[in-house]
């Protein structure tokens, strides 16, 4: 799997600040890039009224499901009125939070509605593949001592190679962003599937796994140690 560039999510304002210009440049190239790449996949693979089943995957393979959601999204944002867009999708592109400055027409793809509706049902049936879990699968954690609980780490913060359910799932055992009162944000804990300790900020969780959605495989994990070690540093492993 290729190295992306990473998305940069924060305002240009805030990148500024935080003396990440080229980091937000960068990323700003690289949504014109990907942009330019879904306008040749739809060239490409459109034939015969029909679009070929492996339209996305290269787009995807190159670019990362974030920024192709990205794109795909805003173009959707700003067609929420166009009918030649499906509703579905529609409702899928008021999702989409970014700030103003991250908000470009360079990143308009520019063909027929009805060939970026296709392209778009393509790129959201492989998400759709990935089974990754989401607020539907999670109480909410405002308010909520986190000391304790199975948290899910939004699928944003993780690389594409990590977009699985088991990647998600994350124990939580200490740290300032564990209380709702606390002034920190740092949450330690390790991930349920390996034991791999690390950090995370409190708002890169979903929120708290309900428990008929724990899966079988944590129940027996649980059962057969309850043990949580002291965290470490963060590793890194997919902080994007």
């Amino acid at each position: 799997m290729p190295d992306y560039v990473p998305f940069y999510r924060h305002s240009l304002n805030n990148a500024r600040h935080c003396n990440e210009v080229e980091l937000w440049r960068n990323s700003h190239e690289a949504n014109i890039d990907c942009k330019n790449a879904i306008e040749n996949a739809i060239a490409e693979y459109y034939e015969d009224n029909h679009f070929d089943s492996e339209c996305a995957d290269e787009v995807i393979k190159e670019f990362g499901f974030d920024r192709v959601n990205f794109i795909l999204r805003y173009n959707l944002k700003k067609s929420q009125d166009d009918a030649r867009f499906s509703e579905e999708n529609r409702e899928w592109g008021k999702r989409l939070c970014a700030p103003d400055s991250n908000m470009r027409t360079d990143y308009l793809i520019n063909d027929h509605p009805v060939l970026v509706n296709a392209f778009i049902d393509r790129v959201r049936s492989k998400w759709a593949k990935l089974n990754l879990f989401d607020s539907s699968h999670c109480d909410d954690k405002t308010g909520v001592d986190l000391e304790g609980k199975i948290l899910v780490i939004s699928p944003s913060r993780l690389n594409d190679k990590y977009k699985t359910p088991e990647d998600q799932l994350f124990m939580a055992t200490d740290g300032f962003g564990c209380s709702p009162s606390a002034g920190g944000r740092a949450v330690y804990g390790y991930f349920l599937k390996d034991d791999e300790h690390c950090r995370w900020n409190r708002d890169a969780f979903i929120g708290i796994l309900k428990d008929e959605y724990v899966p079988d495989w944590v129940k027996e994990k649980m059962n057969i140690s309850e043990n949580a070690a002291e965290p470490v540093e963060d590793s890194g492993i997919s902080m994007s």
